[in-house]
């Protein structure tokens, strides 16, 4: 379903013209109670020079509704604010002219500002002034609105394998195009994307570094070019994981981390913002980690630092953009069986099991549910929250 505010544009008009009867008059007193002689009575409305009775000003002034509800914005419009300058008087019997134009709008509250003005037959301006329309969103159950929001794609970062790879399979199957970016696993990208298309879904592959701001720019317009407007993203890119001993850790593998991770979400989600904003609405989920809970783990600083700063800029978006309708919200699983615990100890998964009162370590399947609904409609009042999906071993 076409999102109607935004097909209204800037400088759009529309106008009616309606001759104002005696019985207009009549019934707007029987409504109103306002029996004022100077609407009512022509020969007290001659004594007062005007010639002949006044229409209650009001009156002229609702034909402004008329045009809001059925024109200009249309069905679901809600006109709530209004200043009014009443020029000159409109006598019973004349034809008024009534014109609304669209000055400006605002995405994040649907609101339309409108310049309104009402003329006399010779063309002489009888009212005039700002309106301000609050354009509501339809509320549908939740498979209409799933099946708006299956039109927008998603891009996921470090999609190849694992997570990343679970959580794009999960969005196609949920109905969102989704581009799969990786920065060298290539052909296991494109089974994922295989594999999507073959179950009827909608993906297309991309390689890039996340880590390079242009590569990135050129991956964002593949995919509006390829799927049209963006639903939002999920950077799930990371670098390897080993742990190293603090004394031995070096800082270009800190900032490699970081690069991945901080620098990758900067230059993603930089991109997408300003596209975002401007459709109102979005999503920019940051795959965490629990390891930034409570006393990290030994040998892990480089990657418990850069997950600490992905989250807190996640944070940071959400505080900034949520005025304009964009969320961002950080998914933290817990230890989960992918390519990158596979140098872990297996004493180390061992415990990780006990220590989880679902006693299992997590699967790419279980992160992927959730960041699958936090695409949904349903999840819509969420943001700038840390939903750790981890068994119950962290609890807050």
């Amino acid at each position: 379903m076409i999102d109607q505010f935004e097909q209204i544009a800037i400088g759009a008009t529309t106008e009616l013209t309606h001759r104002v009867s005696a019985e207009d008059v009549q019934k707007f007193c029987d409504l109103t109670g306002d029996d004022n002689p100077v609407h009512m009575d022509d020969q007290f409305a001659h004594t007062l020079g005007f010639g002949k009775r006044v229409v209650h000003g009001m009156l002229t002034a609702s034909f402004l509704s008329t045009l809001i509800g059925t024109k200009l914005p249309g069905k679901g419009a809600l006109w709530y604010e209004q200043n009014l300058r009443f020029l000159r008087p409109v006598r019973v019997g004349e034809s008024i002219t009534v014109r609304a134009t669209v000055t400006q709008k605002s995405p994040a509250q649907r609101i339309v500002v409108m310049s309104t003005i009402i003329c006399n037959a010779q063309g002489d301006r009888v009212v005039e002034g700002e309106g301000k329309v609050k354009l509501l969103k339809p509320r549908f159950n939740q498979g209409s609105a799933m099946d708006t929001e299956k039109q927008k794609a998603v891009i996921v970062t470090g999609a190849s394998r694992g997570i990343g790879a679970a959580i794009a399979t999960a969005l196609a199957q949920a109905g969102h195009p989704v581009l799969i970016n990786c920065a060298s696993s290539l052909p296991e990208a494109e089974e994922v994307a295989e594999a999507i298309v073959q179950a009827g879904g909608r993906a297309m592959v991309f390689q890039a570094d996340v880590c390079h701001a242009d590569q990135v720019t050129e991956m964002v317009c593949a995919a509006e070019e390829a799927f049209g407007p963006l639903a939002g993203a999920v950077h799930n890119a990371s670098a390897t994981l080993t742990p190293v001993p603090m004394g031995e850790l070096s800082w270009s593998l800190m900032q490699r981390h970081l690069e991945v991770q901080l620098q990758g979400a900067f230059h993603l989600f930089g991109a997408l913002l300003p596209r975002l904003e401007r459709s109102g609405a979005g999503l920019l989920v940051s795959i965490g980690s629990t390891m930034t809970d409570h006393v990290p783990p030994p040998h892990f600083a480089h990657y418990v630092a850069a997950k600490s700063a992905l989250l807190a800029y996640t944070k940071c978006i959400a505080a900034e953009y949520g005025p304009k309708g964009v969320r961002a919200v950080s998914v933290s699983p817990g230890m989960t069986q992918t390519a990158l615990i596979a140098d872990l100890p297996e004493k180390a998964k061992i415990l990780a099991k006990m220590q989880t009162p679902l006693r299992r370590i997590g699967m790419p399947e279980d992160v992927a549910g959730l960041v699958t609904f936090l695409f949904n409609p349903a999840a819509a009042y969420i943001t700038g929250q840390n939903i750790r999906v981890c068994g119950g071993s962290v609890m807050m």
